[in-house]
């Protein structure tokens, strides 16, 4: 019997992401990953440092943006 690696995590790596677009004959820089906005922002608002992280960077782009 073959033995099968077992990965818990989620989140796709490039070389994940390579694998599939060879596999289906596309392209890795077409990929767009898909997410849940909702469960992100719940997820980040819940811990602290997360939500102080988020809160900076998102103040570091608006006045990137107002640039």
């Amino acid at each position: 019997m073959r033995s099968l690696a077992y990965k818990d995590s989620q989140t796709l790596t490039s070389s994940d992401i390579e694998n599939l677009a060879r596999r289906f004959a596309g392209k890795s820089e077409d990929y767009i990953e898909i997410v849940n906005k909702q469960k992100n922002t719940q997820t980040i608002n819940k811990y602290a440092l997360l939500k102080e992280i988020n809160s900076e960077l998102n103040t570091l782009i608006s006045s990137n943006n107002s640039e």
